[in-house]
């Protein structure tokens, strides 16, 4: 005699059925098949030397995208939100002032999450779905001096793209 005093209910019993949709606004968005695929491979565990070396090949995947050589260029297997907490309470220290450009809800989120680091946040905004000129970022550079500047590439939440083109050579000065 079961000690369970509800009854499992009758759906747990079948498939879940998730049908196709094609999928066309800001996020989620449609994998594609190559991408279910991989999801598809057999689970690993974060200490298995197997997924330590594709956190390397993802790694050396990052330095030739934003083209750099910095041994601490990391991959996390984590959300968007904890890889922006983790910069935020990682590089930030109390009083450091940051600046986000803010054009919808990454900036506020960036700006939320560095103001509990204790950082001075400083923000350049444009309306949602805006996106920041060079000459806009730079003026907010040389206006705040920042310690660490957030733009957000992709605005998932309206759908703009951030030009990063100059970007670099910028904050390197």
């Amino acid at each position: 005699m079961s000690s369970l005093k509800v009854n499992a209910p009758e759906v747990l019993k079948e498939s879940i059925v998730v049908p196709a949709k094609s999928l066309m606004g800001p996020g989620p968005s449609n994998s594609a098949q190559r991408v279910l695929n991989a999801m598809s491979l057999p689970t690993l565990g974060h200490l298995h030397p197997e997924f330590q070396k594709i956190m390397d090949d993802v790694k050396a995947g990052i330095q030739y995208v934003f083209q750099t050589k910095n041994a601490l260029t990391l991959a996390l297997s984590a959300t968007g939100h904890a890889a922006m907490e983790a910069v935020m309470v990682n590089m930030l220290e109390k009083g450091d002032i940051v600046l986000i450009a803010n054009n919808g809800i990454w900036g506020e989120r960036a700006g939320d999450m560095a103001t509990r680091a204790g950082a001075n946040v400083k923000m350049i905004q444009k309306e949602a779905g805006g996106s920041f000129s060079l000459e806009e970022i730079k003026k907010g550079l040389e206006a705040e001096k920042p310690k660490l500047l957030f733009v957000t590439h992709g605005e998932s939440s309206t759908g703009v793209v951030q030009n990063l083109e100059g970007l670099g050579k910028l904050c390197h000065r």
